[in-house]
């Protein structure tokens, strides 16, 4: 079995991702590949991983990819769902960025998957796009108990990383920056698929859109009515065309109201890091770093 987890990170591609997933659920499953929903996968998680669980470790193992949908026919499985490592709220926490819980949760993914090949699929954000997104959701109080999860000692990104190197150190890891995904969806989706398989095409064009403002949207529809259906890398570069040539969107940005000035400095020194940090994720080990280019395949 074939396990791909997309896991986020929250406050990435706005589900996106799940929803291309989601519309192609049809064609999925008849190609072999089982798509269970999300919040029953990890609510399925929750009751695999619970102390005290008996049993063969294979036998656990296969007892949950059946009850999530995978049968004789169905080698592969694809969930997208940023809970499967922790609930949003506890990715801004005192233990530090994503990491309350982190080991004990790796530690639990590796044996429930003895033999099942995973691969976990990670955008990064830019820490003033990804925090103001977090914190909107109301879940933290006191503002200030977010100074260990920001500490000026760790780069974010890269401990996240470096635990989910250590804690399943078979899983194959794609990471690309959440900021790129409008030029590397494409190689994105393509890893969901089995190997010679064509992608789905519901949903792509809301992929490939994402970044078009009002004008290139609407000239891009008008202008695939008339060509007909394209394939992904020709859709990616087509959207390009048209968001130079009749604008980008616009990028909304939750804004932290009042907040201290402590975070305000912290966030920029986190954004000034930003670059770097992703050519020092880029090039660990065991990692495949999605780079923008300017042909997409």
């Amino acid at each position: 079995m074939e396990l791909i987890l997309h896991i986020g990170a929250h406050g990435t591609d706005g589900g996106r991702i799940a929803g291309w997933i989601r519309q192609n659920q049809t064609t999925f499953e008849a190609g072999g590949v089982a798509v269970p929903d999300p919040a029953q996968f990890v609510a399925g998680l929750e009751r695999a991983l619970a102390p005290g669980q008996p049993g063969d470790p294979l036998a656990r193992e296969e007892a949950f990819l059946r009850a999530q949908g995978a049968t004789g026919a169905r080698r592969r499985m694809v969930v997208s769902a940023p809970d499967i490592l922790m609930p949003p709220q506890a990715v801004l926490h005192p233990e530090g960025f994503y990491q309350h819980g982190l080991a004990a949760r790796l530690d639990g993914l590796r044996g429930l998957f003895p033999r099942t090949r995973v691969t976990l699929a990670l955008a990064v954000r830019q820490a003033s796009g990804l925090v103001p997104d977090l914190l909107a959701g109301g879940t933290l109080t006191d503002i200030d108990t977010l100074k260990p999860a920001l500490s000026d000692e760790t780069l974010p990104w890269t401990a996240l990383v470096q635990g989910l190197r250590a804690g399943l150190p078979r899983a194959r890891l794609v990471v690309w920056r959440h900021e790129d995904l409008t030029r590397v969806w494409p190689r994105v989706v393509a890893g969901m698929v089995p190997a010679g398989a064509g992608l789905p095409a519901a949903g792509l064009l809301e992929l490939a859109a994402a970044d078009l403002g009002a004008e290139a949207r609407l000239r891009l529809g008008r202008y695939l009515s008339r060509t007909g259906p394209v394939n992904a890398g020709t859709l990616s570069r087509l959207a390009e065309v048209f968001a130079d040539r009749f604008g980008r969107a616009g990028t909304p940005r939750a804004v932290l109201a009042d907040g201290p000035a402590w975070l305000s400095r912290r966030l920029a020194d986190l954004d000034a890091g930003y670059l770097t940090e992703w050519g020092d994720l880029s090039s660990q080990a065991g990692v495949q770093a999605l780079q923008p280019r300017s042909i997409e395949g």
